[in-house]
């Protein structure tokens, strides 16, 4: 791993991802980028600056930068990033900080083709937070679109605390790409992994036909320190939360990739409830739009 985008828009859930992506950075070596967007409708994403430079990046962005609001609001947030940075705990972290112009989607989109971010993570407030910002709406678009890994968290974890990681899906015509990220993920977090399938009367299956498939997986793809699942739920997305509450996980990681793709697989509205209904960090990554 060598580049971590981590989205923050100051919120205690922000927080908790720059934490979390420091420890990953220490034992991975990668570098972070922490980026902030000032929110401005129907323009392009502009990068303004960082805490380290002493202006406005650039002038060209269609907004009246003598405005007194934007000038006012860039030094607000070039100050509360120069804050966090100061914090001792990452004087040792190469963090790279940015302040961009544009909507938050758009602009975490393209940070992620810039920096060639190999990992996202950031903060959700969940469906029970109604306020909208960079950390909550824009998350599930993210989760949706992004074409790398993304780990959504609502409070504060440490590596320490990822003990078993609950691995949703149905075990069938896997890519590579998807049997690759799995095992990188339980390897970073040195993790139980726990296969689960999800069994709905929209899709039921035998027990032990499942349980077999689960075996056969397992076996064909290597993975080590697992155990297998069957748990019956009227609905995936529920069942993969309640699961991970019954079972006491600590982590949950699925794939997407759409109805119009491989329809066994989760589709994104499945992932993104999983994202916000889930107590535990989710790591979600869509097949469609996985590029390494």
């Amino acid at each position: 791993m060598k580049k971590i985008i981590v989205p923050t828009d100051f919120s205690e859930q922000a927080q908790h991802a720059l934490d979390l992506a420091s420890e990953i950075a220490v034992i991975t070596g990668a570098k972070i980028v922490l980026m902030h967007v000032i929110e401005y409708a129907k323009k392009q994403t502009t990068f303004l600056g960082s805490s380290a430079l002493t202006t406005m990046g650039s002038l060209s962005t269609g907004v009246e930068m003598d405005d007194v609001y934007f000038i006012q609001l860039f030094k607000r947030r070039k100050a509360q990033l120069a804050e966090i940075l100061s914090d001792p705990s990452y004087a040792n972290i190469d963090i790279i900080d940015k302040i961009l112009l544009g909507t938050p989607y758009h602009a975490i989109e393209e940070e992620i083709t810039e920096s060639d971010a190999d990992f996202i993570i950031m903060g959700t407030t969940g469906v029970n937070d109604w306020e909208e910002s960079l950390i909550g709406s824009t998350a599930e678009k993210v989760v949706r679109h992004a074409s790398c890994p993304v780990l959504t968290l609502r409070k504060k974890v440490k590596l320490m605390d990822i003990d078993r990681i609950v691995f949703a899906s149905d075990f069938k015509e896997l890519k590579p790409a998807y049997i690759h990220i799995v095992k990188s993920i339980q390897k970073l977090f040195e993790a139980e992994l726990h296969m689960v399938f999800i069994n709905t009367p929209g899709r039921f299956n035998n027990e032990r036909e499942i349980i077999n498939n689960l075996k056969n997986f397992a076996n064909e793809n290597d993975l080590d320190h697992h155990k297998i699942h069957v748990y019956s739920h009227q609905h995936e997305e529920e069942g993969i939360v309640w699961f991970t509450e019954d079972f006491k996980m600590d982590m949950v990681m699925m794939a997407t990739y759409g109805r119009a793709g491989f329809s066994r697989l989760f589709d994104h509205s499945i992932a993104e409830d999983v994202v916000n209904f889930s107590k535990k960090p989710v790591v979600t990554f869509n097949l469609h739009h996985i590029t390494k």
